[in-house]
């Protein structure tokens, strides 16, 4: 398989993840899916998978992404709203379309702003924009492999925001209300980053034999304005160890899947000992015990 450009609806639409059989050709794991089991027991992520609902933040963010890396998809992911509420039946009936057709409702305000945003990107922060001029945008990665616990193939796949021509690293996009460094680091361990960097890195060396990155940038930006931008490199430990727990969490998605097998989280009766309770206790302030005389 080899790297092509392709649109994200095409991206999130045709490549989807059957979680009855990810051995499947017809499914694929994707850094999102993976990660989603850091949090969950393997009953959850197979049976109770997590519902995505999309978040004011998040529809700002994909909404720069698009005017910055597939500006030609703008029009079928968003559509701007021409009504100021939506009490009347007109106005609910359009919305309801729209939802129908899984666009994301803007106001020409936001489009305006995030114009606003796209040219802080692309103008004014120099290295950023620089950056982004020379990129292959949106590149999508795909591949087969084989976690060594099991002899079968799983499809992996990932979409780049980013791919500088002539540089060791790929990049990605985020926009983020704690422009902080201390932010950027919470955000990246919460999200699981790190294991992006890690997925995404495998998947372009395996299918770029003649261009290999080992580096990976990311380009955040304030989520209000004047929507600054900051540009961070993970480390190369951090970076490791994200392939490291990629590697984890695939194994146990892969020997789940081979036997069919996929417990809750806690399958046997506990002992909890005292410790419990004195763990309780300190995180419920109660006095400290006083000494008889």
């Amino acid at each position: 398989m080899n790297s092509i450009e392709i649109l994200p609806s095409q991206y999130h639409t045709e490549l989807k993840l059957d979680r009855s059989d990810i051995f499947s050709a017809d499914s694929w794991l994707s850094k999102s899916a993976i990660f989603e089991l850091y949090q969950s027991s393997l009953y959850k992520w197979r049976f109770h998978p997590r519902q995505f609902k999309p978040t004011v933040n998040m529809a700002w963010g994909s909404l720069v992404d698009t005017i910055i890396t597939a500006p030609e998809d703008l029009a079928t992911e968003f559509a701007i709203s021409p009504f100021d509420s939506y009490r009347s039946k007109d106005a609910r009936e359009w919305k309801a379309e729209q939802e129908a057709n899984f666009k994301t409702i803007i106001t020409t305000d936001l489009l305006e702003e995030a114009h606003k945003a796209v040219k802080v990107l692309t103008k004014t922060h120099k290295y950023a924009a620089r950056m982004i001029a020379k990129s292959k945008k949106q590149v999508m990665l795909l591949n087969k492999t084989q976690h060594p616990s099991i002899d079968k193939d799983i499809q992996l796949k990932g979409l780049v925001d980013l791919a500088p021509e002539g540089e060791p690293f790929l990049m990605d996009l985020k926009t983020t209300a704690d422009f902080s460094t201390g932010g950027f680091q919470k955000t990246v361990a919460k999200f699981g980053y790190h294991c992006q960097a890690a997925l995404y890195l495998q998947l372009w060396n395996s299918l770029h034999p003649h261009d290999q990155r080992h580096r990976f940038q990311i380009v955040w930006q304030q989520s209000a304005s004047p929507y600054e931008v900051a540009v961070t490199e993970m480390p190369e430990s951090d970076i490791a160890d994200g392939a490291d727990m990629m590697n984890h969490l695939i194994g146990k998605l892969v020997r789940a899947a081979d036997k069919d097998y996929w417990p809750m989280r806690f399958q046997k009766p506990m002992l909890l000992g005292r410790a419990s309770f004195g763990v309780y206790a300190d995180e419920e302030e109660m006095e400290p015990i006083t000494e008889a005389p």
